[in-house]
């Protein structure tokens, strides 16, 4: 994993539609984190990029490597009862074993008023046949995540399931919301990233454009923007404990 990792390190510095596509995201993260005090945690941080644009950040993956702050699993944190201000998280939840006990352990550690706030990817009539066709991780749409057989055992981390998202905040989301409507409010379920992204390849493809085109596909998924339950590669998911 560490080794795929430092790849992902050097292709971010050198892939500059990559970046273009994620810096957005992490700005709009960063503008919905919570007012409380208290520290920002990043699940799944990976290459660590995130942290050029949110210097505080605490840095964490399920194995270690050396340019990030903590290692640990994200179903068992080591942190104290109530003490982060927020968990932030980019293409994370979709490879987690158990998404229900994760956000069960999130609602322990953050303070009230406390954010989980998640970039992952959503399968629209566009793009779920492009994911399907260029993308390796699949999407599992009959998996019941909320009664999941509790299995010992390790998983492997890159192993996923990209549908979780889509499962849990817009297929079942009634469901979501009504378990843990004591624990966590869902605050935003929003469908974005139509063009940028998709044409970047991510960080296994070549990207399918040069970088002159950027500031055009950046408006134009502007304009897309009132098709974007058509056409959206990505969901972000905003939820607030109570």
């Amino acid at each position: 994993m560490t080794n795929r990792l430092t790849k992902y390190r050097k292709i971010w510095q050198e892939k500059k539609i990559l970046r273009e596509s994620y810096i957005p995201w992490y700005k709009k993260i960063i503008s919905d984190l919570s007012i409380n005090s208290g520290k920002t945690l990043e699940i799944g941080s990976g290459t660590g990029n995130f942290k050029e644009y949110k210097k505080d950040l605490i840095t964490s993956d399920i194995e270690k490597c050396s340019w990030l702050d903590m290692s640990f699993d994200a179903h068992k944190m080591p942190f104290k009862n109530h003490s982060l201000a927020n968990i932030v998280m980019v293409d994370v939840l979709h490879h987690l074993k158990d998404p229900i006990l994760f956000l069960n352990e999130a609602d322990r550690v953050l303070k009230k008023g406390g954010r989980v706030i998640m970039i992952e990817p959503f399968p629209s009539l566009f793009s779920l046949p492009v994911y399907r066709k260029f993308h390796p991780e699949p999407f599992i749409m009959n998996v019941d995540y909320f009664n999941l057989r509790r299995q010992k055992g390790k998983k492997d981390p890159w192993d996923s399931n990209q549908a979780i998202p889509y499962l849990l905040f817009f297929k079942n989301r009634q469901k979501t919301e009504k378990i843990f409507s004591k624990k966590l409010r869902l605050l935003k379920v929003e469908k974005l990233s139509f063009i940028v992204y998709p044409l970047s390849g991510g960080f296994e493809n070549k990207s399918m454009v040069p970088d002159f085109l950027i500031p055009f596909l950046k408006l134009l998924e502007i304009i897309l923007k009132p098709l974007r339950d058509f056409i959206s590669f990505r969901c972000y998911i905003v939820l607030e404990r109570l």
